[in-house]
Parts: C-alpha cells; structure tokens; sequence
C-alpha cells in the first residue's frame, strides 16, 4: 500500500473520532450541567478544553470560558484546528484523495455527513443547546464505523483505520480520566461533596454508564470509574482495550507473530500494552494517577509519530 493513501486513512480515522469524542463531552457536560446547581464557569467548562487540548487558543478568542463560547469554539470556530467541524472537513478531504481506495458507500456516507453539518447555522445551535448537533456528530460517527466495517476489505487499509480509531480514543478517555478525576477530587478536598452527576457524565462521556453498573453492581466510586475506563479489557474505550486494538492492527500490518515486534511502533505499543495487562488501580493511585496517565498520553504521542515515520515517511502531528 501506498504511504499516501495509509496516511490518510489512518488520518481519516482519527478526525472522525476526535469529532465523536468532543460531540460526546459536550453534549454530556451540558446536560449533567442542567441537573446542578450553578457553578462558576471555570469550574464547568475549563476542564473540557483541557481535555481537547485547546485552552490557550481557546483564551486568545475568547474572554470567559461561558457555555456558548466553549460550544461555539469546539462545533464550529474555524480558527479551532480540532473544532468538530474542522475535523469532519479533513476526514472528508483525506477521503476525497483516496475515494478509489475506499467504498463508495464510505465516501457517500462521510460527504452526507459533511453536507448535513454544514447546514447547521452556528448561531442558532449555540442559542438551543448542542445536543441536536452533538448527536448527529455521534450517530455520524457510529454509521461510518458500520459502513467501513461492512463495506471495506478487511486488508492493510482497514488496519491503519483500526490504528488510528484506537489511538485516537486511547488519548482521549487519557484525558478525560485525568482532568476530571482531578477536578472532581480537588472539589472533594476543598470541603465540596461527592457529585455522582459529575461521575454519572465521565462515564456517559465515553458510553460507559451501564457497562460500570453491569459490572460492579455499586454505587459510583472514583477508583472504580479510573478502573474501569483504564484497565478493562473488554469496554471499547478504555485505555487498555484500544492499546489491544492497536497491537492486533499493527501486527497484522507488518505479518508479525504475537511475542515478537518488528518496528518501533510495534515494540512500544507492547511495551505499553504490558504495563496496562499487569497494573492495579490500586498501586496506580498509590503511585499518583496524574503522573501515570500523563505518562500514557506522552507514549501515545511517541507512538503517533513512529508510526508516521514508519509507515508514512514524516513526523505526525496531532
């Protein structure tokens, strides 16, 4: 296969889900924030920049982090290079470039979904709410991965999209964790209560609310939600379950049997997979939650970037 045209599926795949992923933190967030009592407006939306990695941007344009700015700078600002509107136009443009390499069901459902956003009228959507927008974006998002699964041959292709699905969603339930559960202890600390709609929406964030209650059949608890969201091997977001996903693609990539590696992506992408295997949440939080998925967040973008200068001959940027 082309480095060009693995490039941008791998690109492609990853657009579409920083788009799904923002969608869903704020259609979740702005809701769970309708169940509160007020809260200065720090305290409500800061922690979701921090999250799309856009804050400092975020205070060149703006001069409070209120609830229509924050909307209008992650759906539509075009200054915003991870707005979900600017992630859908570069998944679209990464499939135009390689509209004989994918399914035409894949290019139609993808322009369908570029074409729909488009029609929303910025100004109107962030005076409603964003849970109309938001949940285009996700039911979006869901049809293209059904499509891609249906349509395209499950070749080296299909890889780099599983490659960069997973990476892309690996990062992101990192951050999350990471800013909310410092957050939500640091209020606890202060002398604030346990707000369980606060947890209620870091698991919903990642469609992991009833998948928690399945499992434990208790209460919300912090240690329990960093748990779930990264040591568990079957939910399709957490940490540990998209670092599996990107194993099995990578290897498949290159025609490498399990136990060994044959490239650098492969190898720290073991490295990292290992670690998850054999990891208490216990002996994370003993040793500082912060540190240690920071330190996960950094191999990720190790792992972006060799696998750029492996595979697509460039330095990746994210």
């Amino acid at each position: 296969m082309l480095s060009r045209i693995a490039d941008s599926l791998f690109w492609l795949a990853r657009y579409i889900g920083r788009a799904e992923d923002t969608a869903r933190i704020l259609d979740v967030t702005f809701h769970t924030l309708l169940e509160q009592a007020p809260q200065p407006h720090g305290v409500r939306w800061e922690p979701i920049l921090s999250m799309a990695g856009e804050e400092t941007l975020f205070r060149q344009l703006y001069t409070e982090p209120a609830a229509h700015n924050v909307f209008e700078f992650l759906a539509f600002n075009p200054d915003n290079p991870s707005s979900i509107m600017q992630c859908i136009t570069k998944a679209r443009e990464n499939a135009r470039t390689i509209r004989d390499r994918i399914s035409r069901e894949m290019w139609e459902d993808l322009n369908s979904l570029y074409l729909t956003l488009g029609r929303f009228d910025p100004q109107e959507e962030t005076a409603a709410g964003p849970h109309r927008f938001c949940g285009r974006v996700i039911f979006g998002s869901h049809r293209f991965h059904g499509v891609s699964d249906a349509t395209l041959p499950h070749d080296e292709g299909w890889d780099f999209l599983r490659v960069g699905w997973a990476l892309e969603r690996a990062e992101m339930t990192a951050r999350l964790v990471d800013v909310q559960y410092r957050n939500l202890l640091a209020l606890t600390s202060a002398g604030g209560t346990p707000d369980n709609h606060q947890w209620m929406a870091v698991l919903k964030s990642v469609g992991a609310y009833e998948a928690y209650h399945r499992q434990y059949h208790a209460p919300i608890d912090p240690a329990r939600v960093a748990e779930m969201l990264i040591l568990n091997p079957q939910h399709p977001r957490s940490i540990r379950f998209c670092v599996t996903e990107m194993q099995t693609s990578l290897r498949a990539i290159s025609n490498t049997a399990p136990g060994s590696y044959a490239n650098e992506a492969e190898r720290l992408t073991g490295k990292v997979l290992e670690r998850l295997r054999y990891s208490r949440i216990d002996e994370i939080l003993d040793d500082g939650l912060h540190p240690y998925l920071t330190g996960l967040i950094h191999q990720f973008n190790t792992i972006g970037e060799v696998i750029a200068r492996t595979y697509f001959y460039y330095a990746g940027v994210a």
